[in-house]
C-alpha cells in the first residue's frame, strides 16, 4: 500500500509540464509530479472545469485549481539592517551615502531586528525561501547591524534560510576599525565576507581593499561577496580586476559580484574582454534592476551578454525604504520584470529569462541548485492564481501561497477578486482548505506577512 503524502498539491501548471499536475509531497520533499486525474463520472463535481480526482492519500489537500505552481523563489542580494530605516534620516540632507551614514549611526539591535524581521516576512510572503543579506559592519554601527540580523534569522529559520554577508561598507583603508569588526563579525555568524572597493581613494587602494576581501575568505575558509562598480562610469575597472584575483586566488565559482554597473558603459571592445574574465572566473553577477542612486538608475550590467558568455546572472533588491532607496516590495516578480523591461530581453524564451533572475539562477548565484520543481528536492513552493509565468510576471493582482519544506508559511492577497482565482486556492489562502479551517493554507508556525 503506497505511503499516504503529508500534502498533495492538486490540479496545478508546473513549467515543462504539460497540462495540469498534481505534486506530491513526503517529509518536506517533492516525491512525485504526475498529471491529474478527472473525477470519476457521477462524482457530482464533474463539469466545473477544475474537478479533479487525487491519485494517492495526502494528510492535506491545497487544490491549485489551474494556477501556476513554481520553486519558490532567491532574494540574491539584500540589506535588512537598513530595511523601514529612512524614517531616521535627518530632514535636507541630500548626499545618499551621508544619509545612510547618519541612519545607522543610531541603530539599535532591538529596532534592527524588528525592522529586519518586517521584511524578512515580506520576501516569505512573496515566495522567497531563501536570502543572502548583507549586514554593515564599520566603525559607525559596529556589530550592531549584524547582532539585529542573527537575531531576526533565528524568529524566521522556519520561513527562509538566511545568509550573512559581513558587508565594510566604509571601506577597509578608508575605515581601518573596520578589519577587526570583521574578524570579529566572521566569528560571530557571519558566513560570507564582502567589500566594496569603489569607496576607497585611487586604484592601488581599491585593489588592495579586493586583496585584503579574499585574504578574509582565505582565513575564514568562506566564499565573497562584493560589491563592485556600483556607478555608471566607466572609470571604475575593479569587476576585471576582482575576475582575475578570483583565478589567482582558485576561488572560482565561490564568488559574487553585485552591481557591476559601469560594465554597462564600457565601449564593447572592452566589454567583451571583461565578460570573457568573468566567464573565465565562474564569478556569479547579480545585477540590481529596482536600485537607484542620487541622479538617477545604476544600469543593468550587461545581463544578456554575461548570460550568453556562460555566467551565472541573477537579479536581486539591493535596498528598501532606507536611506539609498525609498521604494522597495522584496518582490521577486518587481524585480524580474523590471530586468527583463531595462535588458530588453525579447528572444524565444525571454520570459523565461526573467524568471530565472529570482529563481534558478538566483538560487545557484548562492550556492543552491538551478532549475525550477524537482522530484527529490525540497518542497519549498510557490502557488499562484494565475496560469503562468506571464501573467505572474504581468504584476496582475492576485494570489499566492508559500511553502517551506512542505508547510505553508507564507501568502499574500493584492485583490479581493481575481479573473483568475480558483475556489481552491481562495479558500486555502483564507485557511479554509481543510474542514475545520486548518488546511495547508494557514501556516503552521509563524504567519508571514508584511
Amino acid at each position: 500500500m503506497p505511503q499516504e503524502l503529508d500534502l498533495l498539491i492538486r490540479a496545478g501548471r508546473v513549467h515543462g509540464h504539460d497540462g495540469l499536475v498534481d505534486v506530491h509531497i513526503r517529509n518536506g520533499l517533492v516525491v512525485a509530479v504526475q498529471p491529474t486525474l478527472p473525477v470519476p463520472a457521477g462524482d457530482g463535481h464533474a463539469g466545473d472545469g477544475h474537478a479533479t480526482a487525487a491519485p494517492a492519500e495526502a494528510r492535506e489537500v491545497l487544490d491549485a485549481g489551474g494556477g501556476l505552481v513554481s520553486r519558490s523563489f532567491t532574494e540574491p542580494h539584500y540589506h535588512p539592517d537598513k530595511a523601514y530605516s529612512r524614517r531616521l534620516a535627518p530632514e535636507g540632507m541630500a548626499d545618499g551615502f551621508a544619509r545612510a551614514r547618519a541612519i545607522k549611526a543610531g541603530f539599535t539591535v532591538p529596532d534592527v531586528t524588528e525592522r529586519a524581521l518586517r521584511a524578512l516576512r515580506l520576501a516569505s510572503a512573496n515566495g522567497v525561501t531563501a536570502l543572502r543579506a548583507n549586514v554593515d559592519v564599520d566603525s559607525v554601527s559596529g556589530l550592531t547591524g549584524l547582532h539585529g540580523v542573527l537575531a531576526a534569522r533565528e524568529r524566521v529559520a522556519h520561513l527562509l534560510d538566511v545568509q550573512i554577508v559581513a558587508f565594510p561598507q566604509e571601506g577597509l583603508l578608508r575605515d581601518p576599525l573596520a578589519r577587526p569588526l570583521l574578524v570579529e563579525a566572521l566569528r560571530s555568524g557571519a558566513g560570507l565576507v564582502g567589500g566594496w572597493p569603489n569607496v576607497e581613494e585611487g586604484a592601488e587602494a581599491q585593489r588592495a581593499h579586493v586583496r585584503e576581501v579574499f585574504d578574509l575568505a582565505e582565513r575564514f575558509g568562506t566564499d565573497v561577496d562584493i560589491h563592485l562598480d556600483c556607478e555608471i562610469d566607466a572609470t571604475q575597472t575593479m569587476l576585471e580586476f576582482t575576475a582575475a584575483e578570483t583565478v589567482r586566488r582558485g576561488y572560482q565559482g565561490r564568488v559574487v559580484a553585485s552591481h557591476c554597473c559601469s560594465l554597462e558603459v564600457y565601449d564593447d571592445a572592452d566589454a567583451a574582454r571583461v565578460i570573457a574574465a568573468v566567464a573565465e572566473a565562474d564569478v556569479r553577477v547579480v545585477v540590481v534592476p529596482l536600485n537607484l542612486v542620487d541622479g538617477g538608475p545604476r544600469g543593468l550590467s550587461r545581463p544578456r551578454q554575461l548570460a550568453e558568455a556562460g555566467v551565472v546572472v541573477a537579479a536581486g533588491s539591493d535596498n528598501l525604504n532606507d536611506g539609498w532607496y525609498a521604494l522597495g516590495t522584496l518582490d521577486p516578480m518587481d524585480r524580474a520584470r523590471t530586468a527583463f523591461l531595462g535588458a530588453g530581453y525579447h528572444d524565444e524564451g525571454a520570459l523565461d529569462t526573467a524568471w530565472d533572475l529570482v529563481c534558478g539562477q538566483a538560487a545557484a548565484a548562492i550556492g543552491g541548485r538551478p532549475g525550477d520543481i524537482a522530484v527529490g528536492e525540497d518542497a519549498d513552493l510557490v502557488v499562484f492564481d494565475v496560469p503562468d509565468r506571464a501573467t505572474a510576471l504581468a504584476g496582475v493582482p492576485g494570489r499566492r501561497v508559500t511553502l517551506r519544506r512542505g508547510r505553508v508559511v507564507g501568502r499574500r492577497d493584492t485583490t479581493g477578486t481575481t479573473a483568475y482565482g480558483p475556489i481552491g486556492l481562495t479558500a486555502a489562502l483564507s485557511g479554509t482548505g481543510t474542514p475545520g479551517g486548518t488546511g495547508p493554507g494557514r501556516p503552521a508556525q509563524e504567519k508571514a506577512s508584511a
